[in-house]
């Protein structure tokens, strides 16, 4: 199914999300601790700047609409909530942890999550969200993206 122009920006940063991903993934193995330091800094900003706007966004604006057809209780809302809270945790695991080993391996952690997340979501959950959601509830759906969501620029893709 093509992605609906209303869900557009809300791809547009999972495309982010798969950089990011990947810079963890291409970058970590081999990162000295000052370098794995430097991804940390990134993401966290990213984190910040990005994914949290992004995840309230689906919580508060594409979740609660969806629920309404499908329930609280279906797979889609439990799946995008539960990882949603998995990779907060692991922001909150390298925030608490002072030792880049651990930083290093919640931080590998957190890539492949939020690779797995996204493509999830881009196959599933907006699938499922434009097939159900009625047009003008698209319509509102796609106002409050764009008013809640900020203009993110991409992940630095500097990897060697």
């Amino acid at each position: 199914m093509k992605r609906d122009a209303r869900l557009a920006k809300l791809s547009w940063d999972h495309h982010h999300g798969l950089v990011m991903a990947l810079r963890i993934s291409r970058e970590l193995p081999e990162a000295t601790d000052e370098q794995a330091s430097a991804l940390y800094s990134d993401l966290l900003s990213f984190w910040a700047a990005g994914l949290l706007p992004h995840f309230r966004v689906e919580q508060e604006c594409l979740l609660a609409r969806l629920v309404g057809y499908v329930g609280v209780d279906s797979a889609a809302v439990r799946g995008t909530t539960e990882d949603h809270l998995e990779m907060e945790a692991l922001v909150v695991t390298m925030r608490d942890s002072s030792n880049i080993a651990q930083r290093r391996a919640a931080l590998a952690l957190f890539g492949e999550a939020l690779k797995t997340h996204i493509r999830w979501e881009e196959s599933v959950l907006f699938e499922l969200t434009q097939d159900r959601l009625a047009s003008v509830e698209l319509d509102a759906l796609g106002a409050d993206i764009e008013a809640a969501i900020p203009e993110v620029q991409p992940a630095r893709a500097n990897w060697q």
